[in-house]
């Protein structure tokens, strides 16, 4: 009887001290250590707010991320959740998941760092995305230099490599959305597509496009090859070939693809 009085009194003591520290949540403290981590890296945060999620971990309402020196923000969430690992302070690399809501979609991740008082970059990770409306997403004609919509899901994955590079794999699916063109091609200004599949891997700095397949009313094409990164992503060098088959004309031809994302040069053959 005795033990049991000791057992539900310690069950009791252990939920006061969770109910207790959930109301008494230091929501400004925690703020302010994020937004250090992130300054720290050249990011500024910003959230209307902020409080904690169980288990471990803080939710956030209408987040953005940006940098210090661009108004552009990289990243926007209506909802994010962002867990520690207390596990992981006992360990090489420290671990945060998250997850949330952006872009009309769902986003979830899991992230290995160097200490979780410096973020960025980190050391390996996955993330996924799913439903997300790259129409809502302003910052990627920043980054590609032209603008793309449509609905994309897939999955990142990452790892640092020792040379400071990182590998990894890009698994993306995205449908029904155009992409702008630079210049006119048969009388288009823009790819209109149904669907578009593209697997791609990442190492010392390359990207190698192992499949780009893209179906539309207009065309259906497939595109190989590399591309390399630069720190401006629209001024990476492409080295792409493929094919491409016009679906009113019955045309196919083959087509090399070298310049920048920004100015593609465009050679048929």
């Amino acid at each position: 009887m005795l033990n049991k009085k000791a057992l539900w009194f310690a069950l009791y003591g252990i939920l006061i001290t969770v109910v207790f520290l959930y109301l008494l949540f230091p929501a400004d403290i925690v703020k302010n250590k994020l937004e250090n981590a992130l300054n720290s890296s050249g990011f500024i945060l910003k959230t209307e707010s902020l409080r904690s999620s169980f288990p471990f971990g803080v939710k956030m309402k209408n987040l953005s991320v940006s940098s210090q020196f661009s108004t552009h923000a990289y990243f926007r969430a209506n909802l994010f959740d962002l867990q520690f690992n207390p596990i992981s302070f006992f360990q090489k690399k420290q671990y945060i998941s998250m997850s949330g809501k952006a872009y009309g979609g769902i986003f979830s991740g899991r992230f290995g760092l160097a200490s979780f008082s410096k973020i960025y970059p980190p050391e390996e990770g996955n993330f996924r995305i799913q439903d997300i409306d790259l129409g809502q997403y302003s910052f990627i004609k920043t980054l590609m230099g032209r603008e793309i919509t449509g609905r994309a899901s897939g999955n990142w994955t990452f790892n640092k490599a020792t040379d400071g590079y990182s590998s990894g794999t890009i698994d993306l699916i995205l449908n029904k959305g155009t992409f702008a063109l630079v210049e006119p091609f048969i009388g288009l200004s823009r790819i209109d597509f149904n669907r578009c599949d593209i697997k791609a891997s990442i190492k010392n700095g390359n990207l190698t496009l192992e499949k780009m397949e893209i179906s539309g009313p207009q065309l259906d094409c497939s595109f190989n090859g590399d591309i390399t990164l630069a720190d401006d992503f629209k001024n990476s060098q492409l080295n792409l070939s493929g094919e491409i088959v016009i679906a009113e004309k019955k045309v196919k031809m083959k087509i090399n693809i070298g310049g920048t994302l920004a100015n593609p040069l465009l050679r048929y053959m």
